[in-house]
């Protein structure tokens, strides 16, 4: 997402940003500083929530927040949707109300051995007519299904699976999510509205803490990580669905129009390893590291053999 000369940047820029006060800062500096701040906080999110890889501590990460926050709560007028601030609102969510996907929300059929795949390959080449088959390859995360709607590179819209067609609208609690960005450059691929398909998850370490956590408050214990992930993001307050250490990955766009309305899947946005490519380039956290495009179903096979051993 960012290059070797644009991190060191973004790192000088950090320890500027770090040297002042908020007592120095008026009107006329407050804007172009505001902007600083929330491009460092977007950078120093994505090291330490996607990469894994902080570059800064706790206690400098905070004094940038507060210093954001502070400016905003002084020029409210300087406060946008997707500034870090708004992850997490202040309201109690009551009630989730019902929206319907884009485009529906299917599910796969799972394969158990190679037969199952090459019965697969047979009928895909069997369907369109082709010799042989190029597949993408990845990872199926176990978690809980989310679709997620940018429009204009903010970030509009988040719902749960549902019945497929129809979910539940749980935006707020998608928010508090940091490894979620709540603004994308979508617009430079051409795009103006996206659904995208992704999981949020909660890591075997977290998941087993949460557990610990709800034992000693005598509360019942989630089964496993995906109903924690599932239970987590229904929540009606979000300031505790961000005490969940929540992650979102993100595997699939089955929805992108440009300004004019027009469909770009299968046109610009043709391949679907490139879209993931370009998901990992905006900042979501995917597959594509591990993604791998196979030429022919003996390769897919190949390939997951060598995750079996992993």
């Amino acid at each position: 997402m960012y290059s070797e000369e644009t991190q060191k940047k973004l790192i000088e820029k950090t320890k500027e940003l770090l040297k002042l006060d908020i007592k120095t800062i008026d009107r006329s500096k407050a804007e172009k500083i505001v902007e600083d701040l929330r491009e460092v906080i977007r950078f120093h999110d994505w090291r330490y929530y996607v990469l894994a890889q902080p570059v800064i501590s706790d206690y400098e990460y905070d004094k940038l927040f507060k210093l954001l926050k502070d400016i905003e709560s002084k020029y409210p007028d300087l406060i946008t949707p997707d500034s870090p601030t708004q992850r997490i609102p202040s309201e109690i969510t009551k009630t989730f109300p019902q929206v319907k996907h884009l485009t529906p929300m299917l599910s796969l059929d799972n394969s158990y051995n190679e037969e199952d795949l090459r019965d697969f390959d047979r009928r895909v080449r069997e369907l369109t007519g082709l010799e042989k088959i190029e597949y993408s390859v990845e990872p199926k995360f176990d978690g809980a299904g989310i679709s997620l709607i940018y429009k204009n590179d903010i970030f509009v819209r988040g719902a749960t699976r549902g019945d497929g067609e129809v979910g539940e609208d749980i935006t707020n609690n998608l928010k508090v999510i940091k490894s979620l960005p709540l603004s994308a450059k979508f617009s430079s691929y051409g795009i103006d509205t996206v659904e995208i398909r992704g999981e949020v998850l909660i890591r075997k370490d977290v998941f087993k803490k949460i557990n610990e956590e709800r034992m000693e408050e005598g509360l019942s214990l989630f089964a496993n990580p995906r109903n924690a992930a599932a239970g987590s993001i229904r929540l009606q307050d979000p300031k505790e669905v961000a005490k969940r250490g929540l992650e979102a990955f993100v595997y699939q766009i089955t929805y992108a129009t440009d300004k004019n309305g027009n469909n770009l899947l299968g046109k610009s946005l043709n391949k679907h390893s490139e879209n993931i490519k370009m998901l990992h380039n905006l900042g979501f956290k995917t597959p594509y590291e591990v993604l791998k495009v196979c030429n022919g179903i003996e390769e897919v096979i190949d390939y997951c053999k060598e995750w079996e051993k992993k």
